[in-house]
């Protein structure tokens, strides 16, 4: 008999093969756990604790106690006989803020990629004797060949026509039929537009006929276990084959459809509901790698010099060819790209913002692993990719996390330490906007120095990797309201796990995060310098990415990160590409923006920049070399 693997505090159990490796038991068990390193054995994040018969080499992240105690990192655990598996709370992804855009919808006219048509057709007799298709095509105001359609519907054509007597409503893009139902449904024609992030994946159901937003989800790009950037999905693809992560993908898109909308073979319009059949149209948007995965094309190149796609502006396709579980024959439209690490989800964030609508010139960050900058205006545009690290996503710092249920979003140590979690929840970790606050903080009281080094403080001590931050002890985490107790242990388990845990910044983290903000101001700079400009000459400056809404701007340029600017030239745009996908699949104005974008832009490859290099170096200090570049900058 094969092994058992049950896995608590989920309650999954599933029957694997002698010797499967324990990350991969759980991706089968539909088990989230944290990895950053595509199951290698480095980043330390898949720890768990297991009882039963198994095989694990030992890894550098987990000390003797906690090996003696069960702790075992599961990418390097092979099961041998039945196991036990508690997933701790800090190898857990769990709940997460719904990633949102801030734009509005000022579309001028809603001109969907997908419209809908009521017809009642005139009845065939001998003197109008066209074919079905022919008189159907000739209604909707096209000359017949002029609009194609595809072998299936027009299979279905015969009886979908006369089951309304000639009453039908078609459903079409500029090229081809889309669907045709009985009777008049011009009311029920719905879309969906996602944003494939690397981490994570957002998605919203819109009405195409007035572009309300119906409902939407966010959820963990489920690739996640495979590796935490881009490069480490590419090398996983390479070793083991593309289509387990295309598959990935496209398990996480159908969930989050499930969420969503109806997906029974037969469903009705009751109480509002949205029937996933009459989903006539998807949207995508994001970065070059993530397309690729998702349409199932090798991206090996990406990896290698000279760093090429193999497109960047995608085919139209349909949700049947890519195994989305809406209308077979919906049209997808992706957002086009313009360069391997400069993907749609740039282009996105650009029609989002309307920064090449207007007069001055304005920059526009994109604050994640890739760190995307583009500059310009109506006239031009410069864009490069810094390749800043996930420090921003809670990765490469101990105690970092992404943002859901937990994660440290403010602080404050002006008058002692403040902080403020998101779900208002017991303190998990940092995740982006706290790691930065906690950092400014550090350095304007004097904590940190401009090096990055760790002061002599009460809350500064020696710990595993050298010198640390204390933000939060475990022993007064119920002191400031957050329930420390153990809750989802299982019996067999709960006597050998300890939860509390200290929550500290160590002098290896802050330099992974000044390396990242050093990246993305070096970026810009390089862009400014191309193009004989300044950041004083900027009109805006656009913030893009899932957390940007929570940004601190003091304490975002306080580090240096942002530079010193007035404020109210910094507008932060929230998830900008899943805002940019919505308009561009409601407005055929906004499609060929996009197209522009993708045409008029000039990409920058920084690798091989030397300005690039020279500029990071003086940016890694904090806030920088030259602190005249920032006069509102006032240390304690």
């Amino acid at each position: 008999m094969s092994p058992q693997v049950s896995f608590h505090p989920k309650g999954r159990t599933i029957e694997v093969p002698s010797g499967t490796n324990l990350l991969e038991a759980a991706i089968l068990a539909g088990v989230e756990i944290n990895s950053a390193c595509a199951g290698r054995g480095v980043c330390g994040r898949c720890r768990v604790v297991i009882e039963g018969t198994y095989e694990s080499s030992p890894a550098s992240s987990i000390n003797q106690e906690g090996w003696d105690i069960g702790y075992r990192l599961a990418c390097q655990t092979k099961v041998t006989g039945d196991c036990n598996v508690l997933v701790p709370e800090e190898s857990q992804l769990r709940g997460m803020q719904i990633q949102v855009g801030s734009t509005v919808n000022d579309l001028k006219a809603v001109t969907p990629l997908v419209r809908d048509k009521y017809l009642q057709l005139r009845e065939p007799s001998l003197q109008d004797n066209d074919g079905d298709l022919e008189r159907l095509v000739k209604q909707l105001g096209f000359e017949p060949g002029q609009i194609g359609c595809p072998l299936h519907l027009l299979r279905d054509m015969p009886g979908l026509l006369r089951e309304g007597n000639g009453a039908v409503t078609a459903f079409f893009t500029n090229d081809r039929l889309v669907d045709v139902r009985p009777w008049n449904t011009a009311s029920r024609n719905f879309g969906v537009v996602v944003d494939i992030g690397t981490t994570t994946v957002a998605l919203q159901l819109l009405d195409l006929n007035n572009g309300t937003v119906l409902a939407q989800v966010s959820d963990y790009n489920k690739q996640l276990m495979y590796g935490e950037d881009v490069l480490a999905r590419i090398m996983h693809a390479e070793e083991h084959g593309l289509e387990r992560l295309r598959q990935l993908i496209i398990d996480t898109i159908n969930h989050m459809l499930v969420r969503v909308c109806d997906q029974d073979d037969i469903c009705e319009d009751k109480g509002g509901k949205v029937c996933a059949d009459e989903i006539t149209a998807v949207g995508i948007s994001g970065n070059t790698v993530m397309m690729h995965m998702f349409l199932g094309l090798d991206p090996k190149n990406i990896r290698y010099d000279p760093y090429i796609s193999v497109t960047n502006l995608p085919p139209a396709t349909t949700a049947g060819e890519l195994g989305l579980k809406v209308n077979p024959l919906a049209a997808v439209y992706i957002v086009p790209g313009r360069a391997s690490f400069v993907g749609g989800d740039v282009v996105a964030d650009i029609v989002a913002s309307g920064l090449t609508s207007q007069n001055g010139i304005s920059l526009l960050i994109d604050v994640g692993t890739n760190g995307e900058v583009v500059l310009g205006g109506k006239d031009w545009l410069l864009a490069c990719s810094a390749s800043a690290g996930p420090a921003f996503e809670g990765g490469e710092v101990c105690h970092g996390m992404r943002a859901g249920d937990g994660a440290i979003e403010r602080v404050s140590l002006k008058e002692g330490v403040e902080f403020h979690t998101i779900g208002e929840v017991r303190p998990k970790g940092l995740c982006g906007s706290g790691l930065i606050d906690l950092l400014a903080q550090l350095f304007v009281t004097r904590v940190v120095d401009k090096k990055g080094r760790l002061q002599e403080d009460g809350r500064v001590r020696s710990g595993e990797s050298g010198p640390e931050y204390v933000l939060v002890y475990s022993r007064d985490a119920k002191k400031d309201g957050y329930d420390v107790r153990a809750t989802d242990l299982t019996d067999c388990l709960k006597e050998k796990v300890e939860r509390r845990r200290d929550i500290t910044i160590t002098e290896e983290d802050i330099a992974n995060i000044i390396r990242t903000k050093a990246a993305i101001y070096a970026a810009a700079e390089v862009l400014l310098d191309t193009a004989d400009l300044t950041f004083n000459d900027l009109e805006m400056v656009y913030i893009a990415g899932g957390f940007g809404y929570h940004i601190d701007m003091d304490n975002a340029i306080a580090i240096g990160l942002l530079p010193d600017l007035p404020r109210n030239r910094f507008k932060f745009l929230g998830n900008a590409s899943l805002d940019g996908a919505r308009l561009c699949l409601l407005s055929e104005e906004k499609r060929k923006e996009a197209l522009q974008v993708h045409r008029s832009m000039t990409y920058i490859e920084l690798s091989t920049d030397q300005r690039f290099f020279d500029r990071f170096s003086s940016a890694s200090f904090l806030p920088h070399t030259d602190l005249e570049r920032f006069p509102s900058l006032r240390l304690d």
